[in-house]
């Protein structure tokens, strides 16, 4: 199996810079931690890193159901609860808000992008990860 591998470098005080292929990437703590705020820290990468992983399997997933379906008014909202000693995440949940007219399509890519993601097979036995949805 191929390997993934970004590389990081200290800049100054908290601030950290990521390099992930030729995207670069600023990593920082909040201002009530210390930090200066230049960039998500690292709690949040790793929601977003969930998101996207689930996000663009999921659009992978429905373009090879319908190529021409359309998922702008499909939105995503990724939240962790934390707990401490040690601070961790202890669950998170991903909900995704659609159409209920769009149920029926993108019920299958939605349970796709949630088995094929490799965030969500990584961090799942750690983790407890719910899957919402709320159609409108």
């Amino acid at each position: 199996m191929p390997e993934i591998g970004v590389s990081l470098r200290p800049v100054d005080g908290s601030v950290v810079v990521g390099q992930a292929r030729d995207h670069t990437l600023t990593i920082d703590r909040p201002k009530e931690k210390e930090g200066t705020d230049a960039g998500p820290m690292g709690g949040e990468l790793l929601l977003l890193a969930l998101g996207g992983c689930y996000v663009s399997t999921f659009l992978a997933a429905l373009k090879a159901e319908d190529p021409q379906a359309d998922a702008s008014e499909i939105s995503f909202q990724v939240d962790g609860s934390l707990v401490s000693a040690p601070a961790r995440f202890s669950e998170i949940t991903v909900q995704v808000s659609a159409p209920a007219a769009l149920q029926d399509l993108i019920s299958k890519p939605l349970l796709k992008a949630e088995r094929g993601c490799i965030v969500h097979n990584s961090i799942r036995g750690a983790i407890t990860v719910r899957f919402t949805h709320e159609w409108r």
